[in-house]
């Protein structure tokens, strides 16, 4: 926690930047006023009396983004890859969206370390809030809820929505850290002091001018797409604009920018499982783009494009041989409840009578019993015996996101 001056003293800026083309982040120098109670003399004797603290570049107004040709010419198989899979699989699979937006969160999440089974986040998604403990799978579902509002809206990205965006991500798990951060914040070293951070973030009070640069830069249409997609996420993670969940509302922000861009229209590309697979190359990236270097950040991007796209594509297979088995597991008329309660089972990995009721518009009684017929044929398993907030699990389709997840953590080869 700070108490450091709100007036800066002096500025310098990354050399690394010069013949880049792009503004490096410069620092300001800021004073440290620490609380040294419970820390020893040594600690004590590594706080300095001032730290520098980044200056975030103005990037609203940019002329263009300069790449190399090589990444150029894979930025764009990449965005056609992109395109290719949205329009493939968004028309054999509607329920992908829905499943992709889950392996989203989970992705992105982890890339955060928070982790959870599959089993534990799809049951978290039906706790009620009385029951609610702030754990792990709580928090990735609520980054699940993230996801599905910022894919409701549309047009330009301001400020506040990127506020309503942590709010949901933090509200039930850490509602002490929600809204725009008011005190310094650094990345590494030690709780106590930021002269040993690996990044030490702008100073609050510049904070909410940034975010507005920012908005400004991220709605233009006159810069590309993946490249722009990526710059933009790269600069808001500069900012870190709140104490906690910046990097899961950024990515939550490129998915945001994915479909406002018209890379995807049909689906969702979980791109955060890509990066997911070489996280230090991720990190490495965002620290170039500190340093004034775009390249590394947009062929992470390009490449989380590629290994994502054909492990979501194994996935939506998986998906498809799973609806066909279902489909001769069940003997129905065609205008049974049992049959859109299947198309809901294969997009939730949990499902409840009430929930299940809601999304296809009949009765809990009547959501019932279709549960009922999915469960006896194997399709649907309870995890409780108490009839009292039941909730019926979908393992065929818990199993193919664990192995979706488990194909990001394999060594790849070649």
């Amino acid at each position: 926690m700070s108490r450091d001056s709100n007036a800066p003293q002096t500025g310098s800026t990354n050399p690394s930047s010069v013949g880049t083309g792009w503004p490096a982040t410069s620092t300001e120098t800021r004073d440290w006023v620490p609380s040294l109670g419970g820390l020893s003399g040594r600690q004590r004797a590594r706080i300095l009396p001032t730290y520098e603290a980044a200056l975030v570049p103005a990037i609203a107004d940019i002329a263009a983004i300069n790449l190399p040709g090589d990444l150029v010419a894979d930025l764009a198989e990449a965005e056609a890859t992109i395109e290719r899979f949205d329009a493939t699989i968004g028309s054999r699979l509607a329920s992908f969206a829905v499943v992709a937006l889950r392996t989203e969160a989970v992705a992105s999440s982890r890339i955060e370390n928070l982790s959870a089974t599959a089993t534990s986040i799809a049951l978290a998604e039906h706790l009620p809030r009385t029951a609610r403990t702030r754990s792990n799978a709580e928090a990735i579902s609520a980054n699940v809820a993230t996801l599905r509002s910022a894919m409701q809206r549309d047009g330009d990205i301001s400020p506040d929505e990127i506020e309503e965006i942590q709010q949901i991500l933090l509200e039930e798990h850490a509602p002490k850290l929600v809204g725009l951060r008011t005190e310094q914040v650094w990345i590494g070293g030690t709780n106590y002091s930021p002269h040993d951070a690996a990044y030490i973030a702008p100073h609050h009070d510049r904070v909410p001018a940034a975010l507005n640069d920012w908005a400004a830069f991220a709605n233009r249409r006159d810069l590309g797409r993946l490249a722009h997609i990526a710059i933009t996420h790269a600069h808001f993670e500069n900012i870190h604009p709140f104490a906690d969940g910046n990097g899961r509302a950024g990515r939550v922000i490129v998915q945001r920018q994915l479909r406002t861009s018209g890379l995807t229209r049909e689906t969702i590309l979980p791109v955060s499982a890509g990066l997911l697979t070489d996280t230090d190359r991720y990190f490495e990236a965002l620290a170039a783009y500190r340093a004034g270097h775009v390249a590394p950040i947009v062929a992470a991007f390009t490449n989380a494009t590629f290994a994502t796209a054909a492990n979501a594509q194994a996935l939506a297979d998986e998906l498809l041989d799973i609806r066909t088995r279902w489909n001769d597991l069940i003997n129905a008329r065609s205008d049974s409840t049992v049959w859109p309660a299947m198309d809901v089972a294969l997009r939730s990995p949990a499902i409840s009578a009430t929930s299940l009721g809601e999304e296809i518009g009949v009765s809990p009684k009547r959501a019932l019993l279709a549960i009922n017929q999915l469960e006896e044929a194997g399709i649907l398993h309870t995890n409780s015996t108490s009839r009292r907030n039941r909730v019926w699990l979908v393992a065929d389709v818990i199993d193919a996101v664990e192995e979706f997840m488990d194909r990001t953590r394999r060594p790849r080869t070649g």
